[in-house]
């Protein structure tokens, strides 16, 4: 699965380089929550939920924060593709909990 956040378009690799520190680039909080938008995606802390088509919602993965107590946006985001690309890859591809 491809995953690119929607303003800045980063790549998953540039996440991780972000996330390690490699990157002194910084996900802007509009980028974010786009992202997160555009897969259905909320906060509701400690946890980024997931709008199910039946009007549910669905646990996608905790919030994690930096050493400031700032959402950490490039983990949140990498944690959020690993929730979808293990879902797909155990067969729930994008139905049931994570359905378009």
């Amino acid at each position: 699965m491809r995953f690119i956040t929607l303003v800045n378009e980063l790549s998953l690799n540039d996440l991780r380089a972000i996330a390690d520190g490699f990157i002194e680039k910084s996900v802007s909080d509009m980028d974010f929550l786009e992202t997160l938008a555009h897969r259905k995606c909320f906060l509701l802390p400690p946890w980024v939920m997931r709008a199910t088509p039946s009007g549910g919602l669905a646990r996608v993965c905790k919030l994690s924060y930096d050493i400031d107590g700032n959402v950490d946006k490039p983990q949140v985001l990498l944690a959020v593709a690993h929730a979808f690309r293990l879902a797909e890859s155990r067969g729930i591809g994008f139905g049931g909990r994570f359905s378009t």
